[in-house]
């Protein structure tokens, strides 16, 4: 993998040479791939689908669910449980608002805001919080905050603001022992890395195609295809329904009973490039250079004395802070050097004032970046 040659895919940094863009955890860029996927159908395939009986409306529809097909295949599940939403924020919201269940929830204290707003305030249900230690999911806390009374545990596969992968697998296992169900937020780990929901056998899992090279506003909502038929639409209108008369309706089966209106097509077909396009390079090659570039970000900023780091070892990205520079100052000094990171408290406040930690700032590499992007980032930091 050369990242020097990948950098050629991706216009922006044709049109912006002197960037070194470390935020990939907020959004990726996108590859030419990608940029002309959606061009094309605007150019040549532009429809509305599943409404038209002409060879064009014929195509598009062919098109958006071959791009269903693509996503189906690249985390191992069936077509017909893979819904397309705008991105995890609303999958999370989709989940919390449709899903009938008992009893109480179990979140984490790293939770992204996308992951716990929706439970606290749709379902309005009593809700434990599971401790973070080094950088991760405590499963011992999960032992025992996740009992009987639980009815759900909504949880990260890597978190926004460690980088690490959770014990995932040993969280599922205990919840479902306990009969609750799981959501799994994957935003973080699905740009990087190799899923099987079928391995990892959480009941749904949530992830966005705009941080995994895709367009923004097209999202994935995969949930076990039984469970997705007892629950009820999240939104109504066109396109999710087989009949409407005055005294009844009968809603469609699960995709898309829960795709109401015009989708975004285009957003679904440039997320089928992306995907191709990370499956030619490889993701357990992406992962590994991810993992690389950010052990040696991480290592670096260990040496600086004024500099804490927060993210373990073998993250995929890198959060930290000065003792002695505001994190928003040391962003602003990175971006008058050229580089892109992210500070603040990355949609993840209480996690922030676990740590009593006003904000820190985030370095988060992608198959892109290069030694000479990590050295602008430490040489500025330094500084």
């Amino acid at each position: 993998m050369n990242p020097d040659k990948i950098k050629e895919d991706f216009p922006i940094f044709t049109e912006r040479p002197e960037l070194s863009y470390l935020d990939s955890a907020a959004t990726s860029q996108k590859p030419e791939k990608v940029i002309n996927a959606v061009e094309e159908f605007y150019r040549k395939n532009n429809s509305n689908i599943g409404r038209g009986l002409y060879d064009l409306a014929n195509d598009a529809t062919q098109a958006y669910e071959g791009s269903r097909e693509k996503v189906a295949d690249f985390i191992n599940a069936e077509k017909d449980e893979i819904v397309f939403v705008r991105n995890t924020t609303e999958g999370e919201n989709l989940l919390a608002s449709s899903l009938e269940f008992e009893g109480d929830i179990v979140l984490s204290e790293m939770a992204h805001h996308s992951e716990q707003l929706p439970w606290r305030e749709k379902t309005k249900k009593n809700i434990e919080y599971l401790k973070t230690e080094n950088g991760k999911i405590s499963v011992k806390d999960a032992e025992k905050k996740i009992n009987e009374d639980t009815g759900l545990v909504a949880i990260s596969h890597i978190s926004n603001v460690f980088g690490v992968e959770n014990p995932v697998e040993e969280i599922i296992e205990i919840a479902h022992k306990n009969e609750a169900l799981v959501v799994l937020d994957c935003a973080q780990s699905a740009p990087h890395m190799n899923l099987d929901v079928k391995e990892l056998n959480a009941d749904f899992i949530t992830f966005s195609g705009h941080k995994m090279l895709g367009p923004s506003g097209i999202g994935i909502l995969y949930g076990k295809i039984e469970l997705l038929e007892e629950m009820r639409p999240y939104q109504v209108g066109g396109g999710m329904v087989k009949s409407v008369e005055k005294e009844s309706v009968r809603y469609e089966d699960p995709p898309q009973k829960f795709e109401a209106g015009t989708p975004n097509i285009a957003g679904a077909i440039g997320l089928k490039a992306a995907i191709e396009y990370l499956e030619e390079i490889g993701l357990e090659d992406i992962y590994e250079h991810d993992s690389e570039i950010s052990n040696i970000i991480r290592e670096s900023l260990e040496e600086i004395e004024s500099i804490k780091v927060l993210s373990p070892e073998d993250s995929i990205l890198v959060s930290f802070y000065s003792e002695t520079v505001h994190s928003h100052d040391l962003a602003e000094v990175l971006n008058q050097k050229d580089v892109a990171v992210r500070a603040g408290n990355h949609c993840a406040q209480p996690q922030h004032q676990d740590l009593d930690l006003a904000g820190t700032v985030r370095a988060s590499p992608y198959l892109y970046n290069t030694e000479e992007d990590v050295e602008k980032l430490l040489e500025a930091v330094r500084e």
